[in-house]
This record gives structure tokens, sequence and C-alpha cells, in this order.
């Protein structure tokens, strides 16, 4: 006889690597093990736990445990008692459109948890291993097939209608389901194409789709453990790291001899660098510095005070407090903030440690101890030093870049550090209530803890929403955390793109045009119009750091003149710039004369006073007054490096750069 051969699984593309694999699991001692491939209770070389990258494996709450408990009820039944609330579930978080862990049982995947966004709920699905384990259990959403349809089914084939002996009848389009034989075993999971009512009106078609085999059961061996018994078991790896992670600090700190500070957001991270700092400076030569953003949780604020106090920094603790009117403001202005929008953390978080960094070190650098790992993000596994180009003299490091999830938890388990009580009612991350990074399975958690919060969150979406006449789902489906809606949530979701464009609530480069002539006095002119009418009071001294300012209050209208170009801006938006003769006109000196001019005019009429560019400019020529940016002459050198530190550049108006390139592309200059 063949022998039968599983269906083999397809590769998956663009999986993200951000850091080695580094869960190791005895299955002799029902050990997981950080780090090192022997146990340290029987000394046997152990191998990697298979895992999905990026690999930032978490110790599963109390909380999730229940969760998932309840989903394999709700998915297979209330006897399928496969997991027990003392059991030690580790959670893998993976890629998918919004969130999906891999749940690891006793060392082996089971399968994966996923937030679906169409239904707006959990939905499970088993692997080969998992669906073993329903093995005799009594088992709902089952479809029992004949000997003859077995061999293929494990194959990959398909369940058809006429293999079929008989099926649960609460089956419905789209439920997970498990395939069984004439004796129960389960052979297979399957993914229903039909209702089960539809079936006994076909006689032909495919009824369920199958996409794994199940694994030949295997009777679980395992010894209950504590988390404080896997603590114990990895104690010498978590020494090694912490010896590691001091002797970077202390290196840091020798190296720069920089003031010291600790950014402390309230989450695990920062929690175990700012122990981690303690430690390696027990002279307490160090700040701690915490912004309250004004949409910060209650939890957090209260959290932050309370474990100062509980660890002894209460005399260093800087809490920076921001207006929520801030976050509102430019959300009003701007929109929702989004993944690939994000004004939020500009304005409300870096602005303000700009402003106590400044104060507090007279305008000196210091050397910000960050709670940063690599397995968060692409972005973050650059690096474990940076600056950060908002914040000039900040020089950023993270003692605990290598670190995944499970390290940080044990960590903070074998210290007892008191962590976040936010933790334990389902957050994975910490952050602000309202940010655009968390996926739509947090926003339901903040929807049963945070009722006030969450209503007001989306009574402003929805505002916005009906405002821009966008479709439905705009909330729902959590498409208001996106500039630019991702491919593989449209996908998802079926979506027509272009339903989702918006036209700016703000102003706007709404025409430009280059032409050149073989004038010799003027051989460059720009002519162009923003979208709305401009307050020329609110620019005139904000165009000082484009040349010299005249203003015509009869004729209404400013000049600006350099010995390169001059420019005319008329108070219906519409302005000319006029290029001089000059041996080295160049297209990129075109062009950064264009951005200089228009992104200025925009950053005076957006300006929500968040003192950015005041940071960035050593000479101390920019200052804000009522939202009103006003620049010294005498001072200003017109360097224009203060635009690389504005929002209304870097953000909300960055792909003004593009349109003036490719204008000047289009454009035939001599």
């Amino acid at each position: 006889m063949e022998k039968i051969q599983p269906s083999k699984k397809r590769k998956k593309k663009n999986i993200p690597y951000l850091g080695p694999n580094l869960l190791f699991y005895c299955y002799d001692c029902s050990l997981p093990i950080i780090s090192s491939n022997t146990c340290p209770i029987c000394d046997n070389k152990v191998n990697l736990v298979p895992l999905t990258p990026p690999y930032d494996v978490r110790p599963s709450t109390p909380y999730e445990n229940s969760e998932i408990i309840e989903l394999i009820k709700a998915t297979f039944g209330n006897n399928t008692d496969i997991i027990q609330m003392d059991d030690i579930l580790l959670l893998n978080h993976t890629g998918s459109e919004d969130h999906m862990d891999e749940i690891i049982f006793y060392g082996k995947s089971i399968g994966t948890r996923r937030y679906d966004l169409t239904s707006n709920s959990w939905i499970l699905k088993l692997n080969g291993y998992g669906l073993s384990l329903l093995n005799g259990k009594k088992i709902n959403k089952w479809v029992m097939i004949d000997d003859g349809a077995i061999e293929y089914i494990i194959k990959g084939a398909s369940v058809l209608i006429p293999g079929i002996i008989d099926a649960d009848k609460n089956i419905k389009i789209g439920n997970y389901i498990a395939i069984i034989d004439k004796k129960h075993k389960v052979i297979a999971g399957g993914i229903a194409r039909l209702d089960d009512t539809e079936r006994k009106e076909k006689k032909k078609g495919v009824y369920a789709k199958t996409y794994q085999a199940a694994d030949e059961y295997v009777q679980i061996h395992h010894t209950k453990r504590s988390w404080k018994d896997i603590v114990k078991w990895n104690e010498q790896e978590l020494m090694r790291l912490e010896k590691k992670a001091l002797f970077f600090i202390q290196k840091i700190i020798d190296d720069l001899e920089l003031p010291v500070m600790v950014s402390y957001s309230g989450g695990k991270d920062s929690l175990v660098t700012l122990d981690l700092v303690k430690q390696a400076l027990p002279d307490g030569n160090y700040d701690v510095l915490f912004v309250d953003t004004g949409i910060e949780f209650p939890e957090t604020v209260n959290y932050v005070k309370e474990s100062s106090r509980k660890l002894g920094f209460e005399d260093k603790l800087i809490i920076e407090q921001v207006s929520s009117k801030v976050f509102w403001d430019a959300f009003e202005k701007f929109g929702p903030p989004g993944r690939d929008f994000r004004h939020c953390c500009k304005f409300a978080k870096l602005a303000p440690i700009q402003r106590v960094i400044d104060k507090l070190y007279q305008g000196g650098q210091c050397v910000s101890f960050v709670g940063q790992r690599r397995y968060e993000s692409f972005r973050r596994a650059i690096t474990d030093i940076w600056q950060n180009q908002y914040i000039p003299n900040q020089i950023n490091v993270s003692p605990i870049q290598n670190w995944n999830a499970l390290m940080i938890w044990l960590y903070i388990y074998w210290k007892d550090l008191p962590y976040n009580p936010l933790y334990d009612t389902g957050y994975e991350r910490i952050g602000c209530w309202v940010c655009p990074s968390s996926d739509m399975a947090q926003f339901k958690i903040l929807e049963n803890s945070h009722p006030k919060l969450y209503t007001k969150l989306r009574a402003a979406v929805e505002k916005w929403k009906e405002e821009k006449n966008l479709p439905n789902g705009f909330w729902e489906h959590g498409l208001w955390r996106f500039k630019q809606i991702p491919k593989k949530i449209s996908n998802v979701l079926s979506l027509n793109l272009n339903d989702f464009k918006t036209t700016s609530k703000q102003n706007e480069l709404s025409f430009m045009e280059i032409e050149s002539s073989d004038c010799i006095t003027n051989p460059v002119t720009v002519i162009g119009s923003f979208s709305s009418r401009i307050n020329l009071d609110t620019v005139s001294s904000a165009l000082i750091m484009v040349g010299k300012v005249q203003f015509n209050r009869k004729l209404n209208f400013i000049r600006v003149s350099s010995k390169k170009f001059a420019v005319i801006l008329y108070h219906d938006g519409a302005f000319k710039i006029i290029f001089r003769k000059q041996d080295n006109l160049t297209k990129y000196g075109i062009q950064n004369a264009i951005e200089n001019f228009i992104y200025t005019v925009l950053r005076a009429v957006e300006c929500i006073n968040c003192e950015l560019c005041v940071g960035k400019c050593k000479l101390k020529a920019i200052s804000i007054s009522n939202n009103i940016i006003f620049v010294d002459k005498k001072k200003c050198t017109k360097c224009n490096l203060c635009a690389e530190a504005c929002p209304i550049v870097t953000i909300v108006h960055r792909k003004v750069k593009e349109t003036i390139k490719q204008t000047l592309k289009e454009t035939k200059l001599q």
C-alpha cells in the first residue's frame, strides 16, 4: 500500500525576521528555557521550539488562558477541556492583518488564535497537534467521512458531499471544523464552505476545505510547573542577561560622560530598563522621566506614581504633564493619527521630552536609557543606540535590545518587580489608549475595560468619517488607523480603496507650475497656489527663515527676497517665485528653495505650538506664542534645520516634496 503523505505547507513570504529564536524546551522536564540548549534540571541537550517569526514569545496571563479556553469551547464545544487554567501557555505574536498569537502548550504549538476584522472576534485554528488533542473529547463542529475518503483528505483533498456520512447540524459557512472517521478519530481540520442545511439539499460539491492533517494522538505527560519554578530553573540565564546589560550600561555612561535619564513609560520594558539602570548607578545619579501625554490610561499614571514609591525613585521622578487638548486639537486639525501618519507622538510626547531635557540639562545633551526591543518592529531592530531627529540633545540607548518578551517577564518575576496592572486585563502593550499602533483586538478590550474612553474615541472618529463622507466600517474595522490602508487589510475586507480617499481639512499645495525661459534676468519662474486663503499676519515673521520680508498691507501681499530668488505671496493663497540670473542655478537649488518657501507657509498656518522647531534651533532664533512662529532676523541664518523637526513637514505634508520633485522632472529646464 502506498504510504500516505500529509499535505505540504506552503512557504510564507515576507516573514519578519527581527532576531533569533531563543526559546528552548525540555520535554522530559516540562521546562521552557531561555537562550541555553542545555536543560538545567536533567542536564540533557534540548532543541529550539519551532516557532513562527518574529519569535517574540511571552507568557500567557490567566486572563489570556481563560480567553483561549473559552475560545476552544466556543469552537468545538464545552467538553473540549484541552487546556486548564493552571497550564503553562506561551503566546508567540505573529504577523496578520490585525493580531494573531501562536499558542505554545507545553513546548508544542497547538495552533493560532487570530482576531478577525470582519466579525470583530477571535477565531481559533488548531494545527495537526492541536487537532489530535481533540481525540477522546465530545466535540461539536465535526463532519464524519467514509473510509474511502480518508487517504485523500489526509493528503489535502477537500471534503466532498458524496463522501460525508454525517455532520454536526450547527456548522456554518467559515467555521473551523474537525474531520473525523467512523470511529470518531480526528483525521484533519477543515473550513466549512456550506451550512449543514445546504449540504442536505445538494448531492455534489465541496462541503469543506481541508487545511491540515491531524497528528497521531500522543497522551501528554507533563509536570505541572508554576512560573516561580520556571524562573528558578532559568535563573542562571537571567543572571547572564543582567550581567551583560549592566556592563553595557556602565560602558555607555563611561564613554559618553553625559547626564543619565531613564525614559519611563509605565510598561514592562521600561520597568526592566529602570531596574537595570538603578543597579548600574547605585549612587542614584540619574533622572526618571514620565510624559503624561493627556491620553494615558489612568491606571498607568497611578502606576507610575505608585511604583516610584515602591521602587524608591520618587525623588528622581519627573512627570511632564501635557494637556489632552494637545492631542484633540491635532485630531481636529489633521484627523485621526495613523500608523503611517503618527502626528500624535510628535506633538504629545516628543515635544514635551525635548522641553524637559532642554530645561533640565541647560540645553546640553543627555543619555536616555529606553526600553526598546528588536523583536517589536523592523524600525526598532536596527540598533541599540540612536538619536531621534526631533530631539537632537537626547542620545537613546537600549540595554534590553536583544531580549524577547519572555525574558522581560521572567526578569520581572525573578526580581518581583511591581508591573502595570493593565497587563492582567488582557493588554499586551501599554501606551496611550488612543494609539493607532494598537490592534483592534486591544480596542475590543478597551470597549469593555474603559467604555467612556472607547466611546470618546469612537465618536471623534465617526465625526471625521461623516465630515469626509467615508464608507461604513471606517471605525469598526480599524481603517481610521491608516492614512493609506494596507493591501492585506483591504484584501481581507474586499475594500475599494477609492472610497476611502479624503479631502484634507488643512491647507495644501493645490497647484504649481514651473516655467523656464531664455530670459537673461529671470530664467525660471514658479507659479502656484495654496488651497485656502492665507492670513499674511500669521506667516510674515516665519518667512524670515526664507529671506528678507516686506509686507505690503495696502495691497495685501508679502514679498520675500534673497540673492537667488524673490517670492510674492498673496492673501488668496496664490504665489509666484522668480529665480534671478546666477551661474550655479541647479534643479536641486530650485527644488530646495521651493520646498523651503512652501513648507514655511504650511508650518506657519498650521502650527499647534509643539515647539520642536524651537529646540532644534541652536541659535535660539525661534519662539512661538499663540500658535504663531516668531523669528529673530538677527539670529536666523536660514539653515532650515528647524523644518526637519516639524511634524507639519515630516508627517502631515510629507508628500509635498515628491510633488515638487515630480513637477521639476516634468519641466524642461535649460
